[in-house]
């Protein structure tokens, strides 16, 4: 491509944006292009801010997975956001239609295959059924995954999020259950992708999957900037293998990067960059 300028918009919460817009800049200087990132306005009306980006030249947009937004104020979806009704990417084309795409479920698998790549998918537990966790949920689909168990703080999310999945895919992997019988289900599970946005409830049932851990069991904690409760702490003191969310972060901005400017992003450079944005300041001593 011949551009070599890019003005881009990242719909998200004040700590993510700081990560993910640093993420942007210095991947495209080692491209050697003028890359401007906006932190935009989430309450906002999204087909009114689609509208004002295109008008002011906007390439594309960045949406954080924890955005709720209405998709039919887009012009077109990627494969990927039609089957999963999310979109954390949005890229202008020359005629002014805006794409959506969602990165999480190519983010997440690319990121589960660098991380975790002899994980078994024979059985796997998913707490946690909006945000990122629907792209997840349908990525270990694609990946085969023969049973997965779906568990919620609210039942009818993860039921609805079972049976989109089961639309999706022929052997119908995806079955929902009561926060109750969590630790039932984990007992037999290979693997544990823990995707709770944080409320008060999901704290009490964060207690019991920190409780249930044990150290044959693969975690993947979606949660990109971990604070010492959190779950990937306990379950690496335990030896299990461990999918940080930062790498889902890092492998989405990377392909948001590539559907704006056309190039392919450097994934091991930008985990680098992620590791040296969110380390302690002691590190940088």
């Amino acid at each position: 491509m011949n551009q070599h300028s890019y003005l881009v918009g990242l719909i998200a919460p004040e700590a993510e944006f700081s990560v993910s817009s640093e993420l942007h800049r210095r991947e495209a200087e080692r491209h050697h292009l003028r890359y401007l990132c906006r932190h935009l306005d989430c309450q906002r009306d999204f087909g009114t801010l689609l509208d004002d980006c295109r008008v002011f030249g906007f390439s594309g947009l960045g949406v954080a997975a924890s955005i709720d937004h209405p998709v039919e104020a887009l012009d077109g979806l990627s494969r990927a956001a039609a089957r999963t009704g999310t979109v954390t990417a949005v890229v202008y084309g020359a005629d002014g239609r805006a794409t959506g795409h969602d990165t999480g479920m190519e983010a997440f698998t690319a990121a589960l295959a660098r991380s975790l790549p002899g994980a078994a998918l024979s059985r796997v537990v998913q707490v946690g059924a909006t945000g990122a966790g629907v792209s997840v949920a349908h990525a270990l689909a694609e990946r085969g995954v023969e049973h997965l168990t779906l568990i919620d703080t609210d039942p009818a999310l993860a039921s609805a999020l079972a049976e989109a999945v089961n639309r999706h895919t022929a052997h119908r992997p995806a079955t929902a259950h009561p926060a109750e019988v969590l630790d039932h289900h984990l007992k037999q599970a290979d693997g544990l992708v823990n995707a709770l946005p944080l409320t008060e409830e999901s704290d009490r049932l964060a207690q019991v999957l920190t409780e249930s851990l044990r150290s044959d069991l693969w975690i993947c904690d979606l949660d990109h900037h971990p604070g010492p409760g959190s779950l990937a702490p306990a379950a690496r003191a335990l030896g299990c293998p461990v999918l940080q969310g930062g790498s889902m972060l890092v492998h989405a901005a990377a392909r948001n990067f590539q559907l704006v400017t056309g190039r392919q992003a450097h994934t091991s450079h930008m985990l680098g960059d992620f590791a040296d944005l969110t380390a302690e300041p002691a590190a940088h001593s």
